[in-house]
């Protein structure tokens, strides 16, 4: 019986190893297969409005350089954040675009059977208004592999995406430090102001002082803006609890230490937030002074800020 299943099994495997053999695409020759772009072209630039957050769709394709394909085929895109040293030794300074603002929805393609042009892999990006205002992002993109080879097949080209930003809608806080500020209640610091959590984490000034109670933000450059907007938390219930702000000085200064006023701004929230006007000003510090305020539960002179902000 041992005779008979070995007999019987034996051509199975035979069969079995023709049949995967006739279904395998077959090798291409080394570097045959590139993206779809003009010779010398490496960078494709576009403009990134960050504005709002919304889905923007690139396509990506690949191509054999030699013939058209005897067989279909397997293109997989991927990005690989070691290129960006090349590209700053080539072109200059560029930021990496965070892996917050890009998806590949769609990395791998097929080149069909007598054809040389893949079918479209799709790059998603999003998430801009967390980019920085007038700066160049690049992400630079590789082809992986072809039929799951990671060697030779591919060229190793790279096509670098280089993203422009904008104006934005508000200016990004990043390097922002509180230099100074009148008081703190418990654990709710001022540094909270600066974080992107503008309903949740929040500054208290202490809940034993009165009015006025203040912070100092020193930008750490020089910025120019035209409005400030400052934000109370929605767990203090805007306005059922108090702790809001009802008269506001705002101040700006460019060494911290001689300061002008911009003038003083009655409270005015709506769905907890409000700007404040100022004008176009140039500034490295701005100083935010709650002048007077509705008592928090009917008892205590302070005030419960969850965020500022300044407009472009």
């Amino acid at each position: 019986m041992r005779r008979i299943y070995i007999a019987i099994i034996l051509p199975l495997l035979v069969l079995v190893a023709a049949c995967s053999k006739d279904d395998s695409p077959a090798m291409l020759p080394e570097g045959s297969v590139a993206f779809s772009q003009a010779a010398g072209q490496d960078t494709i630039v576009m403009p990134l409005s960050i504005l709002k957050d919304s889905a923007i769709v690139l396509g990506l394709k690949a191509v054999l350089t030699e013939t058209a394909s005897g067989g279909k085929h397997w293109v997989k895109f991927a990005v690989d954040t070691n290129k960006i040293a090349d590209y700053r030794a080539r072109f200059g300074s560029a930021l990496l675009l965070p892996t917050t603002s890009y998806l590949f929805f769609k990395a791998d393609a097929q080149i069909a059977e007598d054809t040389s042009l893949s079918e479209e892999g799709q790059l998603n990006i999003g998430q801009q208004t967390k980019l920085i205002e007038y700066s160049t992002y690049v992400l630079p993109v590789v082809i992986q592999s072809v039929d799951g080879n990671v060697d030779g097949i591919a060229t190793n080209r790279v096509l670098y995406f280089v993203f422009k930003t904008g104006k934005p809608a508000v200016i990004n806080k990043l390097g922002w430090t509180i230099a100074a500020f009148s008081s703190q209640n418990g654990t709710f610091a001022p540094t909270t102001l600066l974080d992107d959590n503008n309903l949740t984490t929040y500054w208290a000034s202490n809940i034993q002082q009165t009015m006025p109670q203040w912070v100092n933000i020193s930008f750490n450059k020089e910025l120019t803006f035209t409005a400030l907007n400052y934000y109370l938390p929605t767990a203090l219930r805007y306005p059922t609890l108090g702790g809001y702000p009802t008269s506001i000085q705002i101040e700006t200064s460019m060494d911290g230490t001689t300061w002008t006023s911009k003038g003083v701004f009655a409270g005015n929230v709506v769905n907890n937030m409000q700007t404040i006007q100022l004008g176009e000003t140039k500034a490295r510090y701005l100083r935010f002074t709650a002048l007077a305020c509705v008592k928090y539960n009917n008892a205590y002179d302070a005030v419960f800020i969850s965020g500022i902000g300044l407009v472009p």
